[in-house]
């Protein structure tokens, strides 16, 4: 037996959208308002949002404020489907077609037809015809919601106390630990441990800020004279956390994970970093969901900005429910190191793509600007960072 799910759209899709992921149909009709079809229009807003096994046919068009032509749609599709299991979500339509699904499937259940009816609410999926205990939770964490869109992933698990002081210093004394970093990256050699040249003198910050780096035993015999600067890197794992960008992935994860709503709930449902599908379709340094939708991000600690960056972001947010994925390019980098010219092109690449994109001056606001965008707030705090609007 099929489950075979009629979703009712005609306003925002959303709550369609949201109501396939978690019922997992295995046919999918969509009867749409005709308003709400063309180029741009709600219909083509829940199709780019919704996984391809999940995407219907074709639209079943109907006038929205005619009952008979949704009855009549709905009917259509039940026929086709004697002995399968039919459920009918009325999400975001205009009242009157609701009234003509629930007459048709009032009618079909009083044949005894195996018909459903329920809708989404602030509360979770609403089932019309089951009595008191008639709401079920409308849960998706980051492996069903990544799973809907064709990726098995995994998720890095938490570091220790040594890793997390590190982020901590890194980030509290940016723009210093970022160039310090780009230093350490260009000098280093072999695998294992190992003991650096650099040659030159390292300045009176970068150095201090290498030393306290010496003081969480992550680099060892920290030395300077007047032409060369040295110090060792104990093994791998050390080198890992200097060398790579998971010091930024892990900052942004912690950040997400610690923020709360006013009335004190996690403001995620669920936080991941270092999240990488199985077989290879990529890696996604931040992932957070809420609501069904996902924020991602893509954290950089190079000493520059690509346009290609941007632009493999944006194929994420493609693949991943496009109009249900906000991203983030996260980079260390700080504004005052660049040129006016260089921050133009930075603004419109992410423009282009409609990506937020968060520089070494923006991190201090890094809640703020999570919340902004998880909220949906578009004159919220701070003022520069753009709010796209998701469906």
């Amino acid at each position: 037996m099929a489950k075979v799910m009629i979703s009712l759209l005609g306003g925002r899709p959303l709550p369609n959208v949201l109501a396939a992921l978690h019922l997992k149909p295995d046919r999918h009709y969509v009867i749409v308002s005709e308003d709400a079809l063309g180029e741009g229009g709600n219909y083509e807003k829940a199709i780019g949002a919704l996984p391809k096994h999940l995407r219907p046919d074709e639209p079943l068009a109907v006038k929205p404020y005619a009952l008979v032509e949704t009855a009549q749609q709905c009917g259509t599709v039940i026929n086709k489907h004697p002995s399968d299991q039919i459920i009918i979500v009325s999400a975001s339509e205009p009242k009157t077609m609701s009234f003509g699904a629930y007459d048709v499937a009032k009618e079909l259940r009083t044949d005894k037809r195996n018909v459903d009816m329920c809708y989404v609410s602030r509360e979770g999926l609403v089932w019309i015809f089951r009595g008191t205990d008639n709401v079920e939770p409308v849960s998706i964490g980051l492996e069903d919601y990544f799973a809907s869109y064709g990726w098995s992933v995994t998720l890095k698990a938490q570091v220790d106390a040594k890793f997390q002081r590190l982020v901590s210093l890194l980030v509290s004394r940016l723009p210093i630990s970022h160039h310090l970093l780009h230093i350490l990256r260009s000098n280093d050699r072999g695998k294992g441990k190992r003991t650096i040249r650099y040659k030159k003198r390292l300045n009176d910050d970068e150095f201090s800020l290498l030393k306290e780096i010496e003081n969480l035993q992550i680099v060892r015999n920290v030395q300077r004279t007047d032409t060369e600067t040295r110090w060792t890197i104990p093994g791998g794992e050390e080198a890992k956390f200097l060398l790579t960008g998971d010091w930024l992935e892990f900052y942004v994860y912690k950040t997400a994970a610690q923020l709360k709503t006013a009335q004190g709930a996690s403001l995620f449902d669920e936080c991941g970093w270092g999240v990488e599908d199985t077989s290879g379709k990529g890696e996604i340094d931040f992932a957070g969901i809420f609501g069904g939708q996902v924020i991602i991000a893509s954290c950089k600690t190079e000493d520059s900005i690509r346009r290609a960056w941007f632009e493999e972001l944006h194929s994420r947010m493609e693949q991943l429910g496009r109009g249900m994925c906000s991203p983030l390019l996260v980079s260390s980098v700080s504004k005052e190191s660049r040129e006016g010219a260089d921050l133009g092109k930075y603004r419109k690449w992410a423009e282009e793509r409609q990506i937020v994109l968060v520089m070494a001056e923006d991190l201090p606001q890094l809640p703020e600007i999570l919340e902004k965008i998880v909220m949906g707030r578009r004159d919220a705090e701070p003022k520069h960072i753009p709010y796209y609007p998701r469906i």
